[in-house]
């Protein structure tokens, strides 16, 4: 059933031994799971004092065959948080109790799964506490040994070490009964549900990744005649002006010394071909057309382009 804790499944074969486990005890009495967070509750399972008890340094284990059936279960000296030794009563008859060796434990939610043994070898209070003395000593020492493996801290450890060597179980018939607290005990797993649920595997979404976009390369913008801010300058730059193109403005700088030039290879010119007779005439209506020109801006604002009118007398 689901509240069962230390009673394994029919048909379970627990097998041999782990190799190098001690046995400790052996023998033969009843075994019983009860529930010690409930009052006066009946007993989750029960087998008959036939059963085979051995007691290792690692745990207990039992089994009870009847038939072709078998029950059979263990309890590992990771879990038990409480050993007590619960004598029986001094009454007969119906109203008789028989004394028990229970190992508390700490089950999952709260509760207090507890292991009983009774009757059998133990029918007597002193086989009672021998068997109690074997399991304190048993449960201590494990802890001891694998406190580093099971997360026992050193002061534990220390306290644990005390109960190897006492103090002993002492009861008689109708007393009150000993308990002693194992310190470093490990809660009992929950029983696993009877089916699993598996959850489905989803195919993974998508997920959405931004497009790259190649960026465009910079290229400087190319500025002519007008003036541009630099963003990494502080000053605007501005291109230069030529000041002897023919496409310059009229009252451009240095257009007198223009002239001045121009009227002095006109006059070079006139000097060099005064020597020939026949140019004497053409030199002089030449020489008066340069000064008229030279005097003389254009309307339009263009440079004037003397070249052209000195071929029209050639």
């Amino acid at each position: 059933m689901f509240h069962q804790h230390f009673l394994s499944p029919a048909g379970t074969d627990l097998g041999p031994l782990d190799g190098g486990e001690r046995v400790l005890w052996s023998g033969r009495c009843a075994v019983a799971e009860y529930a010690f967070d409930e009052a006066s509750s009946l007993p989750r399972w029960t087998l008959p004092e036939q059963t085979d008890v051995v007691v290792t340094d690692r745990r207990v284990r039992y089994i009870h065959t009847t038939g072709e059936t078998q029950s059979s279960g263990e309890l590992f000296w990771l879990w038990p948080q409480h050993l007590r030794v619960q004598p029986g009563n001094r009454e007969t008859g119906r109203n008789a109790t028989v004394t028990q060796i229970q190992l508390v434990c700490t089950g999952p939610d709260g509760t207090f799964p507890a292991l009983v043994f009774a009757g059998g070898a133990l029918a007597t209070i002193g086989d009672a506490d021998r068997l109690a003395n074997t399991l304190r000593q048993a449960i201590a020492r494990f802890r001891v040994e694998n406190a580093d493996l099971i997360g026992v801290p050193a002061p534990q450890a220390r306290m644990l070490s005390r109960l190897v060597i006492g103090p002993e179980f002492s009861n008689y018939q109708g007393g009150q009964g000993q308990t002693v607290t194992l310190l470093g005990a490990v809660p009992v797993p929950g029983p696993e549900a009877a089916e699993h649920y598996q959850e489905p595997a989803y195919a993974a979404e998508p997920t959405y990744a931004e497009p790259a976009y190649p960026e465009p390369a910079y290229q400087e913008p190319v500025y002519q005649g007008t003036a541009y801010q630099d963003p990494y300058q502080e000053d605007p730059v501005f291109e230069e002006t030529p000041v002897s193109s023919g496409r310059a403005y009229a009252e451009r700088p240095g257009r007198e010394a223009d002239a001045l030039r121009a009227e002095e290879a006109l006059r070079a010119e006139l000097k060099a071909r005064q020597a020939e007779p026949d140019l004497a005439s053409r030199a002089a209506s030449l020489a008066a057309r340069v000064a008229n020109l030279v005097s003389h801006s254009p309307d339009d604002g263009q440079a004037t382009n003397l070249s052209a009118y000195l071929d029209q007398d050639r």
